[in-house]
């Protein structure tokens, strides 16, 4: 019988300061991530690779700590002032507990209280923000943009 404790010991999770020469895998874990998360919104249709996003420009600015997991960018978190702004795991990392380690990261550093955007029916990825201390404190529904007319729905959570 294997010893999954063992095992997951075995990785080494570290835990860095952005730095541009990760950009190109950061990109591949956030296109992956994102994917993910539009396609169980139905909204995969509006995808756009973080290189040609809108807000690439304000995910820069944010401070942003990335996670190797045995020297592969698996994760990462972006942050402004009182925001957890983004927060992915390459999907072939997740269930590992590498968002909760970044998440960690963020809050020692994020003064309170600290609001997050997470679409309504993200069930799981609002579990984890839960874990923390999060609360939803409001729910917004509209439409993603004039080019893509789409109805989606999302909720703001905060930690107090």
């Amino acid at each position: 019988m294997i010893n999954v404790s063992r095992i997951r010991l075995k990785m080494r999770l570290e835990i860095k300061s952005y730095e541009q020469k990760y950009f190109n895998e950061l990109c591949l874990v956030m296109d992956r991530a994102r994917k993910q998360e539009l396609q169980s919104e139905d909204l995969e249709e509006v995808f756009l690779p973080l290189r040609d996003a809108p807000y690439l420009g304000y995910f820069l600015s944010c401070k942003i700590y990335v996670a190797f997991e045995d020297g592969v960018l698996a994760g990462f978190v972006g942050f402004q002032p009182r925001e957890l702004s983004f927060i992915y795991v390459d999907p072939i990392y997740q269930s590992k507990g590498i968002a909760t380690e970044l998440i960690k990261k963020a809050l020692t550093e994020l003064e309170r209280p600290v609001r997050l955007e997470v679409f309504t029916d993200n069930e799981r990825a609002k579990a984890l923000y839960r874990k923390f201390g999060f609360e939803r404190v409001n729910t917004l529904t509209e439409k993603w943009s004039d080019e893509f007319p789409i109805a989606f729905s999302q909720d703001t959570m905060e930690l107090r």
